[in-house]
């Protein structure tokens, strides 16, 4: 009878403490951005825009660049912008930047990865639109626009990639193939070198900008509101659905503290028997 309690508790044990080991990580929402003033990377929270820094980019230099979440394989990018010909990773626990390479692109302003081509573009002050090596940083060109580039963004449920542009505040539609941009919406207002992304989730476009202003926009692009004014210039902005681990649901514990707390009475009566 003792070895069949013991037996059971020692089940109960590896049971809770297999659930625990094996407990998969879930994907938490989070909104990221660059404070170009510090060169750090924030955190934006998806309701209040409150700002939280998680780190310093350790890079000097750049300016007006983006940010981008390359979901297929985790990866968060950063193109430091005027100033900075280099294209970066970010860890996204540190804010620490890795260097990819050289992209060689004076002013490269808008990035974005497109997650059903598996490929890294860019769009730089001059209108000029480029595909880049994710791996060497190096960009090949494709095309050019007529727009004044604040941020790149991918849309993936319509497989649509879209270029802000700066001042102006548009919204326009880019063929991956020529570079060439047509116009999505004339946008409501203002925008000073801005970085955007899609939120899949709330179905909105967000910005930040130079001017330190959050904007959420509508899915169709013609209206905002604003949500928060930094004390810094911002620029790049980036959606993620980044792995977090979970916490163990209470009957889990319960069940790990259960066989514990069992065991060690189980050793208690082996001590007091005869």
């Amino acid at each position: 009878m003792r070895v069949q309690l013991l037996n059971g508790f020692s089940a109960a044990l590896g049971l809770a403490a297999a659930v625990l080991i094996s407990s998969p990580a879930a994907a938490a929402p989070t909104l990221f951005g660059i404070d170009d003033t510090t060169n750090s990377l924030i955190t934006i929270d998806r309701t209040t825009g409150a700002i939280s820094v998680i780190g310093s980019t350790g890079v000097a230099g750049g300016d007006f660049g983006d940010l981008t979440y390359d979901s297929n394989h985790g990866v968060l990018y950063w193109a430091a912008g005027r100033g900075n010909d280099n294209l970066y990773t970010i860890d996204m626990s540190t804010g620490a930047a890795t260097l990819v390479g050289t992209h060689g692109v004076d002013d490269l302003f808008g990035l974005a990865y497109d997650t059903q081509n598996n490929t890294l573009y860019g769009d730089s002050s001059n209108g000029n639109f480029y595909s880049i090596d994710s791996t060497t940083g190096t960009a090949t060109l494709i095309g050019a626009n007529s727009v004044y580039p604040g941020g790149l963004t991918y849309v993936s449920s319509t497989n649509t990639l879209y270029l802000s542009g700066a001042g102006a505040g548009t919204l326009s539609a880019i063929d991956v193939t020529t570079g060439a941009a047509t116009l999505f919406s004339a946008g409501p207002g203002f925008l000073n070198d801005n970085g955007i992304t899609w939120d899949p989730l709330l179905g909105v476009f967000w910005t930040d900008d130079w001017s330190n202003n959050i904007y959420q926009y509508d899915a169709a692009f013609d209206s905002r509101t604003s949500i928060n004014t930094s004390s810094d210039a911002l620029d790049g902005i980036a959606y993620a659905d980044v792995a977090t681990t979970n916490v163990p649901e209470p009957i889990t514990l319960s069940l790990f503290g259960a066989g514990l707390a069992g065991i060690s009475v189980m050793r208690r009566r082996r001590r007091m028997a005869p």
